[in-house]
């Protein structure tokens, strides 16, 4: 009985000038099925002149498009098990053959639509053609070992697969190279550690090949994000619970601590890690990982997109005349937070509260949020930006900007 198919995935290294990238032009157009064809004969040439006749043994399968690194390093491999499949299906029933694909779109639609390029603005400066190798798990195996021990160290492609990069994606690369995913894994690791994201690269590193292991790591500026299972948790604080968690009084910290928050929520994201923002309930700050992450999966919060604070009097509050909002910002995360006051005839508080945008666009959504509350109750509504928080009290608290010269 033959032995399961198995892939082994690989990539073709495309580097760019990075003051292209920074113009923010979006990768090229996946090729089409023909020139898909003529770029993974060049492929397939380089393989066996680089790793010799091993990779003979195994069948060759190429998406014909360009990724961000972040697209293909994603909990599962999805790129991986996708090729496998259509491998797989291509053999129709009948015992393995190495034999190569090439994947071009037919009529401007990718073949493998789960898995197709982003192209999403300014990506690179690295991108990357994926491919996979596959043959019956111990054939494999021997494979496998051939493209980690040869494939970085010796995958210079030849001249005419430089000119066929150039010619059919229309490109200028800086240089090209060939790599195993656990190379582009190694580079990430580099590349994270030498930003000062060394914690982050410990999450996408479980994510990818320990998915069954919790992690847990907390940041200088005292963030703490926990990971299990290709996801993560972690707890947002607002100014108060952040003042209270770290026994400081300088907004200043709480603007390098949301801007810790904030890159780390995305790196997690771009590379496919699910984030959910929790309660700072005291549990998940434990060094214990296993038993953090359960705290933190019982405090997850419903919306991941904001969170509301209520200080003083109803949040269901009916006879406001005017709805005030405070747009609270730090120069090094622009607004972070909006303080709502709704005031009665009277002057006397009918709320007093804070919302706090965890992704971007929550920001458009608080503030018309409150202007249509402020509309159904037939009050005046304003939106104040005095461009820096207002706080007051020890420890410090937001408070509402008063002096009404800000835009409804």
């Amino acid at each position: 009985m033959q032995a399961a198919l198995s892939a082994t995935p690989a990539v073709l290294t495309i580097e760019l000038d990075p003051e292209v990238v920074a113009r923010g032009a979006r990768p090229p157009e996946p090729l089409s099925r023909d020139a898909a064809e003529v770029l993974g004969q060049a492929v397939a040439a380089d393989l066996h002149r680089i790793l010799g006749e091993t990779v003979t043994e195994a069948g060759l399968i190429i998406a014909g498009g360009l990724y961000d690194l972040t697209e293909l390093l994603q909990p599962g491999l999805p790129m991986t098990e996708a090729l496998l499949e259509v491998y797989r299906g291509s053999l129709r029933g009948a015992p393995f053959t190495p034999h190569r694909l090439s994947l071009g779109c037919a009529g401007g639609r990718f073949p493998l639509p789960a898995v197709a390029p982003r192209r999403s603005p300014g990506a690179g400066p690295m991108l990357a053609l994926p491919f996979a190798l596959v043959a019956p798990g111990p054939t494999l195996d021997t494979v496998r070992q051939v493209v980690e021990e040869r494939l970085l160290e010796r995958g210079a492609p030849a001249l005419a697969t430089d000119q066929v990069v150039r010619q059919q994606f229309g490109l200028e690369p800086v240089n090209l190279a060939y790599a195993s995913f656990h190379d582009l894994s190694a580079l990430l690791k580099v590349q994270l550690e030498h930003a000062g994201f060394g914690s982050l690269w410990a999450l996408l590193e479980g994510a990818l090949y320990r998915p069954d292991e919790p992690v847990a790591i907390h940041t200088e500026e005292g963030n703490t994000f926990l990971g299990l299972h290709g996801r993560a948790w972690t707890p947002f604080l607002t100014l108060d619970e952040w003042a209270r968690h770290t026994g400081s009084d300088d907004p200043a910290g709480y603007d390098d601590w949301l801007r810790r928050q904030r890159q780390y929520t995305a790196g997690l994201t771009a590379h496919g890690v699910e984030v959910t923002p929790t309660l700072p309930r005291p549990g998940v700050f434990s060094d214990n990982a296993e038993m953090a992450i359960t705290v933190a999966d019982q405090a997850s919060l419903a919306d991941t997109t904001q969170r509301r604070e209520p200080r003083d009097g109803d949040p269901a509050f009916g006879n406001a005349t005017v709805i005030t909002l405070t747009e609270q910002r730090l120069p090094g995360v622009g607004p972070f937070a909006y303080t709502v006051l709704a005031q009665r005839d009277d002057g006397a508080i009918a709320y007093l509260g804070n919302d706090y945008p965890m992704a971007p666009e929550a920001v458009p959504a608080i503030q018309a949020h409150w202007r249509e509350r402020a509309e159904a109750l037939g009050a005046g509504f304003h939106v104040e930006q005095p461009a820096t928080a207002v706080t007051g009290g020890e420890p410090p608290q937001l408070m509402p900007w008063l002096d009404y010269q800000g835009s409804a």
